[in-house]
């Protein structure tokens, strides 16, 4: 286990494969097989639930197939990077005339549920110590931007903060050399902070946070370590702000019967993860950020 320590943020980086309890890579490995099957077992069943409409020849029997492809793929291509996932399935499920509180429903319940898998795969890079004025920074101003978002005009700050991010994105993606950004706790409560503000807002908790790292010079399992578990955890504090500033009695029951092709998506985006170089993650992160400006912008107009 090699310690890389750089700017006040340590990330531990395997080198060798681990050990549990003695006991051989072998031995563990068909709880994953084990695991896997399962989820391949719920994703027909759920299928079979959801082609069920379209046997039955009823209206838009269509829909919920195509909900499950859009969560799939979206989840697919926001876990090569590791965020984006709500900018991306956020615009789809509108174009496709989701309600919207069914469609928050659906992005929350499967948005936790692969970050949490990232997480739990990524757990042995992150050292939540050093995360801790970040992730204490997003949710104390959380709060502040759920409520701007209930009693604020939303739209415009979405559109600015769009336009910011997709322009970053674009320069980092022109731009022919690169500078590295040196920071310490204080630097990462504020970008904590701005993130809680965002996510709260405009559902977007890792759009500050996400720069923040990209301009540190870590290699890509560096900023994952940070940014991923810091997206998660705003997630979990801005779904409690929520139902404390805007009480509802939606059932998210519905929405569960979409996690399996969320978790499909969100392991073979992580595989494609792990076969990219430091540059081509790069690229993958600014793309990403474009789209998910783009995305704000939409929301906005």
């Amino acid at each position: 286990m090699i310690h890389n320590q750089r700017d006040g943020a340590v990330v531990a980086l395997a080198t060798t494969p681990r050990k549990v309890s003695g006991q051989s890579f072998s031995a563990v490995l068909p709880w994953g097989r084990i695991c896997l099957g399962a989820l391949l077992l719920c994703t027909v069943i759920a299928s079979a639930n959801l082609a069920t409409p379209i046997l039955e020849h009823r209206d838009n029997g269509w829909l919920s197939i195509a909900v499950a492809a859009v969560l799939l793929l979206c989840a697919l291509v926001s876990s090569i990077a590791g965020f984006a996932f709500a900018a991306l399935a956020g615009s789809a499920l509108a174009y496709l005339g989701i309600d919207r509180v069914q469609a928050v429903q659906m992005m929350v319940v499967c948005s936790i549920a692969t970050q949490l898998y990232a997480v739990w795969k990524i757990r042995a890079s992150i050292r939540w110590v050093s995360l801790w004025p970040m992730i204490l920074a997003g949710s104390i101003t959380i709060p502040l931007g759920v409520w701007l978002l209930v009693h604020v005009d939303g739209p415009a700050y979405a559109a600015g903060l769009g336009a910011f991010v997709a322009c970053y994105a674009l320069y980092i993606l022109l731009r022919r050399g690169s500078s590295i950004v040196r920071g310490n706790a204080w630097h990462d409560a504020v970008a904590g902070a701005l993130g809680g503000v965002a996510g709260g807002l405009a559902g977007f908790p890792g759009s500050f946070v996400t720069i923040w790292c990209s301009m540190r010079g870590w290699d890509k399992l560096q900023q994952r370590a940070v940014y991923q578990p810091y997206i998660l955890a705003m997630q979990i504090v801005a779904i409690v702000c929520l139902r404390w500033q805007v009480p509802t009695d939606g059932d998210i029951a519905p929405a569960l019967v979409f996690v399996p092709f969320a978790l499909l998506g969100a392991i073979a985006g992580l595989a494609v993860f792990q076969c990219l170089t430091n540059r081509q993650f790069q690229v993958a992160l600014s793309v990403l950020l474009a789209i998910s400006g783009v995305g704000l912008l939409s929301r906005a107009f």
